[in-house]
């Protein structure tokens, strides 16, 4: 018997907001790196002030940051 396939996608860019103390609290999960993108600085301007950071989800490489503490 074969292995089953799961036709869940695993979404691969997170958005995390770093606190204060540098912690990184999740705010998005998304699978595609342009909605990705275009949904950081939308989400930046509910925080302003604040870093907001895109990376990737298994290798936390990151590929955007905002400015903020």
């Amino acid at each position: 018997m074969g292995v089953p396939v799961h036709s869940v996608i695993e979404p691969a860019y997170d958005i995390v907001i770093e606190d204060a103390d540098g912690r990184h609290l999740w705010l998005e999960c998304l699978q595609d790196l342009e909605i990705a993108r275009q949904r950081l600085p939308v989400l930046a301007a509910r925080y302003p002030g604040t870093r907001l950071t895109l990376w990737n989800h298994r290798t936390h490489l990151v590929l955007a940051q905002t400015d903020g503490y």
